[in-house]
């Protein structure tokens, strides 16, 4: 199986925590995958020779388009200050966040892992699949190709993080690269962007997109996708830890960044391996 793991992070976090994440994947999985950083920034100068740079921006000038054309809607980015003709969230929506500033609808922001996707996946025709990890996460030994093998399998067109009543965590997700349809949902999640037709949605982040495309599929198309979370019996918010990823990755959810680890109050299902053994109560 040829396996191309790509991510990119939020400029001014290379030193903070990117680093750091972004490296131990060139340390820890297979000399056989290829490794693939989006840079939203200038390139950093210390980057692992293992990974090879995408300037973003450069390489999705439909990304480009997108961010011009609503970098000035507050509402776009998510704030809640009206501006004439601006987009508008949902009349639809309930819950406290509704009209608060969150990045729920934070469209601009998050189009940035839309796109490195759209563009991995289109720039990778001898791969089998293209796997996005977060760049807030840190690969604490080594992947077994096996392992990869297991997550990905050659008959479900997605895998990713289940989560009961939500949107899936989308800190890992995989996309294979031999199934009819996964080209065409690419080209449709692109669309949502260049028609501008993603704020129609309830939520704009890219999860919440995700979601509602892949259940289009799921629904329309029947495809078949590989749920590691919930679908196995993986409860609790922080799912990716509590998956079978959770062996090898931990993820640094939200504040998780400022101490750059998980805690044991996070661990509903052990993994019987030091780094766990080791980590903080609280």
């Amino acid at each position: 199986m040829k396996i191309k793991v790509i991510t990119s992070y939020k400029p001014g976090t290379w030193k903070a925590f990117a680093k750091r994440g972004i490296h131990s994947i060139a340390e820890q999985f297979p000399n056989n995958v290829d490794i693939v950083m989006y840079c939203e920034e200038q390139q950093p100068k210390d980057v692992h020779p293992r990974i090879k740079c995408v300037e973003l921006i450069e390489a999705e000038p439909n990304l480009f388009a997108f961010k011009e054309k609503y970098k000035n809607d507050p509402v776009a980015n998510g704030k809640t200050t009206l501006i004439p003709n601006g987009v508008r969230r949902s009349d639809k929506l309930e819950g406290l966040d509704k009209d608060n500033e969150s990045f729920l609808w934070d469209a601009v922001r998050f189009s940035n892992k839309v796109f490195c996707v759209i563009n991995a996946i289109r720039n990778s025709k001898d791969y089998d699949y293209v796997v996005w990890l977060d760049a807030d996460t840190f690969t604490f030994r080594p992947v077994p190709l096996d392992f990869l093998v297991d997550v990905l399998p050659k008959n479900t067109m997605l895998t990713y993080l289940g989560r009961e009543s939500v949107y899936p965590e989308c800190g890992f997700v995989g996309y294979n690269l031999k199934h009819k349809e996964t080209l065409n949902f690419i080209n449709e999640w692109e669309q949502l962007y260049i028609t501008g037709s993603v704020f129609k949605l309830l939520e704009w982040h890219d999860s919440a997109v995700f979601w509602e495309l892949s259940k289009k599929f799921i629904q329309e198309k029947k495809i078949m996708v590989h749920d590691i979370g919930y679908r196995k019996g993986v409860t609790g918010h922080h799912v990716f830890v509590n998956s079978v990823l959770g062996n090898y990755i931990d993820h640094f959810k939200g504040n998780r960044k400022i101490r750059q680890t998980s805690t044991r109050k996070d661990i509903r299902q052990f993994h019987d391996v030091d780094y766990w053994k080791n980590i903080p109560p609280s």
